[in-house]
C-alpha cells in the first residue's frame, strides 16, 4: 500500500497546488459580516448582496468551501503518511564513515612538523 502511495506522490502534490489557490478563493468569496472581497468586487457594502446577485449562491460557496477543504485535509495527511514513510526508510541506511584514522596519531609531533619560513627569517 505504501508502495503505491509513494508512487502517486507527483499527482497528490499537483493535486494540492491546484486546490490551495482554489480554495482561497472560495473563503474570500463568501460574505461575511463586514466589507469582504464581495462588496471590493462591486457587490456593494451595505444593501446585503453578493457578488453573483441573490444570496442563494452563499449555499453552494458554503458546500464548495467544504468539499475542497475536506479534499484538502485527507490529501495533506496522505503526503505527510508518505513522507514519514520515505525518510523513515532512509534513516540508517548509508555507512558511516570514520571522521579519523583508526590507528596511530592524528597530528604530527613537534618533530615531524616543518618549520615555519617566518620564524627563520628573525
Amino acid at each position: 500500500m505504501i508502495d503505491f502511495l509513494i508512487s502517486i506522490r507527483i499527482p497528490l502534490i499537483a493535486l494540492q497546488v491546484l486546490i490551495s489557490p482554489l480554495l482561497i478563493g472560495l473563503i474570500l468569496l463568501q460574505s461575511g459580516k463586514s466589507d469582504d472581497l464581495g462588496s471590493a468586487l462591486g457587490a456593494g457594502g451595505g444593501g446585503g448582496g453578493s457578488v453573483s446577485g441573490t444570496g442563494g449562491t452563499s449555499k453552494v460557496l458554503v458546500k464548495a468551501t467544504v468539499i475542497f477543504v475536506i479534499i484538502f485535509m485527507l490529501n495533506s495527511i496522505v503526503l505527510a503518511k508518505i513522507y514519514k514513510e520515505i525518510t523513515a526508510s532512509s534513516i540508517g541506511t548509508s555507512i558511516a564513515e570514520p571522521l579519523a584514522p583508526l590507528g596511530g596519531t592524528v597530528l604530527p609531533t613537534e618533530e615531524e612538523r616543518p618549520a615555519s619560513p617566518e620564524l627563520e627569517s628573525q
